[in-house]
């Protein structure tokens, strides 16, 4: 099957391990993945996902290092479609990276819920990560009632402390919530997944991986589990 990556072009950067995980997963079950960004071309990750940066928050992310490892990989992320040249009709998913850039240019967006717009009438997987999920407050008249989590506005005071007060011009809880979207956290930096239907969002970058086995299950439609 064919999935869309949604990454930010902001400054401030995506968080690598919502993109890398998801990566390894989805390519490692034969999907193929294209990404797209609203500017297109180069996209910027922010340094503390680095795990080879001197301050880096992710030091043991052996996925990763495993990516950046290959260069051909961060070249397709660099190739990155514009927004507004994606047919949304040619993917069976869409996965929105995460990342405080997130929340500077993925909402609002026009041209993302015009994409978004299309896997809600078609029924198709949507999923978003930490501060990508703001993005589904592009659609509120499809999201009111659902059930989402993302970075909640706890994880966004800490790190108010190290980058200063609104770092971000919009935090995702919030415009979330004024969305009409049950939103669901856990304490910081705790693991948390939601599905509600065809919609499938994850809390941080700790809970990346948890999100991405769930994702494919769902794509799927199957369950390796066996419970004895």
């Amino acid at each position: 099957m064919k999935i869309l990556f949604v990454v930010s072009s902001a400054e401030l950067g995506y968080w690598l391990a919502e993109l890398t995980h998801p990566y390894w997963h989805f390519a490692e079950r034969g999907h193929e993945i294209d990404f797209a960004s609203p500017n297109g071309g180069t996209l910027k990750y922010d340094a503390t996902s680095d795990p080879y940066s001197e301050n880096s928050w992710e030091a043991n992310d052996l996925v990763s290092k495993g990516f950046l490892a290959d260069k051909s990989l961060l070249e397709r992320v660099n190739a990155s479609a514009p927004l507004s040249e994606v047919d949304p009709a040619l993917y069976d998913a869409v996965h929105i990276v995460g990342g405080g850039g997130a929340a500077v240019d993925l909402y609002p967006n026009a041209e993302l819920t015009r994409i978004l717009e299309h896997f809600w009438s078609e029924s198709k997987l949507i999923g978003a990560i930490c501060h990508g999920s703001i993005a589904l407050a592009n659609n509120p008249q499809r999201v009111a009632g659902k059930t989402a989590t993302g970075f909640s506005r706890a994880e966004d005071r800490q790190v108010e402390d190290l980058y200063g007060d609104d770092f971000i011009p919009n935090f995702p809880q919030p415009v979330m919530e004024r969305a009409g979207i049950q939103f669901r956290h856990t304490s910081p930096w705790g693991l948390q997944v939601v599905v509600d239907g065809k919609l499938i969002t994850a809390q941080n970058q700790q809970s990346a991986s948890d999100y991405a086995i769930a994702f494919t299950h769902l794509l799927s439609q199957t369950n390796p589990v066996t419970t004895v």
